[in-house]
């Protein structure tokens, strides 16, 4: 059972994770307590989850979307810009 921080930006994808603020430790127990008592079956499903995710969302995707989204940051900032002539 993987155990995430919620500042880690992977806890966005990787919701089937235990997602915790790590300077909470009772959460923090709370999490490995839960993941210790958790069953096999529900463990598997959750792995599996979190692989189909990474497995469509792998590091290539997500260079891929923040230069997108970088390029449309410039291209709205440009077009936004008090010298754009329309």
């Amino acid at each position: 059972m993987l155990i995430l921080s919620k500042f880690a930006g992977a806890a966005q994808q990787l919701t089937d994770a235990l997602i915790v603020n790590p300077s909470d430790k009772f959460e923090v127990a709370q999490a490995i307590r839960e993941g210790l008592h958790m069953s096999r079956d529900e463990r598997v499903s959750r792995w599996e989850a979190m692989f189909r995710s990474l497995g469509e969302q792998d590091v290539t995707w997500w260079a891929a979307t923040y230069v997108r989204d970088l390029a449309a940051s410039k291209l709205t900032d440009a077009t936004d810009s008090p010298m754009h002539i329309a």
